[in-house]
């Protein structure tokens, strides 16, 4: 190697070890910001075989680090394999994990699934700071395992064209498998350490394993590959060929009014419509329900009014279109849950009634979807 070349690569390395903290959020940040210009559908075969890839790939690596730690690893002019490894698993760990918050983001809806997309971003930002800690068997299984049964979460329904809780368990048994093989080829190569409560690797997965099925069975954790892209209330809807024509009356205007009726002005008699587009992979066929609920002021209790179904058919790429409408209604606050038949939380959206016109100055605005 060159003398200037040298001299310019020990430049880089020790600005890098004096900015470690800031371009380690540096490269998180751009990372995101590449996967959400660049990730398309959920069940979009390219993107889906590269995660894959990735998730191969990770399971691999942790094999070889499994080798590492036993001695019966070496690389080619690399001194110390193990760093080398690392620095692959948080690679590998940080594409998989921006991937999935911005996928899972599709499908949150805020108020229930949070917790859960919380759970993936800061796992996202600590893989950028926690190489060290990557070492450890136990977190390495624990990852896997969280890694391949959210991917598996979507992928299987995409393949199948059912999502139930059925398939989700499927996904959990499948990610169990894979980490129970690797849990007995680290065991047999000595990386499984016992402690008074025992092996770490034997409870971790199991433990993630309930604290999962039991998240899904509660709603906490997005219906994905659902979700909802377009949704909202109308006072009037007509449909011209393949387009709905959508419009309401509103007070506020500009580049952040919300693009349907907030504040809905009712006159009796008249229709009040919602209007939402579900996503869902080709193969898949959902009964979707829209429940419309009324806030009891004297007990604050959501009352359900009406709960309208009606059948979906995945393979649009702007989602599929659906429309319910009510006539009776009374002045307050509204809501309408938009659900799977099975109880899955799609999205919430929220309104509010007031009897007769709009005073003042306001406008109708109309948009086609």
């Amino acid at each position: 190697m060159s003398a200037p070349l040298a001299s310019l690569l020990q430049t880089i390395k020790d600005f890098y070890a004096s900015h470690e903290r800031a371009l380690g959020l540096t490269f998180f940040a751009a990372g995101m910001t590449w996967d959400a210009l660049t990730l398309r559908t959920i069940d979009n075969l390219f993107d889906n075989l590269i995660l894959l890839g990735y998730l191969t790939g990770l399971t691999a690596v942790i094999v070889l680090d499994i080798r590492a730690h036993r001695g019966s690893l070496s690389i080619a002019r690399v001194e110390d394999p193990q760093a080398v490894l690392r620095a692959a698993l948080q690679f590998l760990l940080g594409a998989l994990l921006s991937a999935f918050v911005i996928f899972y983001a599709r499908s949150i809806t805020w108020s229930t699934h949070l917790a859960f997309w919380l759970v993936l971003v800061v796992g996202a930002v600590m893989n950028e700071f926690l190489t060290r800690k990557l070492s450890s068997f136990p977190a390495q299984l624990a990852l896997l395992f969280l890694c391949s049964s959210t991917m598996l979460a979507w992928l299987l329904p995409v393949m199948t064209g059912e999502m139930s809780l059925r398939m989700f368990r499927a996904a959990l048994l499948g990610s169990l498998t894979l980490s129970v093989v690797v849990f007995w080829y680290g065991k047999k190569a000595g990386r499984v350490g016992s402690s008074r409560w025992g092996p770490a690797g034997v409870w971790v997965v199991p433990l993630l394993f309930v604290l999962l099925d039991i998240g899904y069975r509660q709603n906490w954790i997005p219906p994905v590959p659902l979700s909802v892209p377009q949704g909202g209330i109308y006072n009037d809807l007509t449909r011209e060929g393949d387009e709905f024509v959508l419009s309401w009356d509103t007070h506020q205007r500009g580049l952040f009014a919300p693009d349907y009726a907030r504040t809905v002005y009712w006159m009796p008699g008249q229709r009040v419509y919602c209007f939402t587009a579900v996503f869902a992979p080709t193969r898949l066929s959902k009964q979707v329900v829209h429940e419309w609920q009324r806030l009891d002021m004297a007990t604050e209790q959501w009352m359900t009014t009406d709960r309208i179904e009606y059948r979906m058919s995945g393979g649009r790429e702007d989602g599929y279109r659906g429309t319910t409408y009510k006539r009776n209604m009374s002045e307050g606050r509204w809501r309408v849950l938009v659900k799977t038949e099975e109880g899955k939380m799609l999205t919430r959206i929220p309104f509010t009634v007031i009897e007769g016109g709009p005073e003042g100055v306001f406008w109708k605005r109309t948009v086609t979807r």
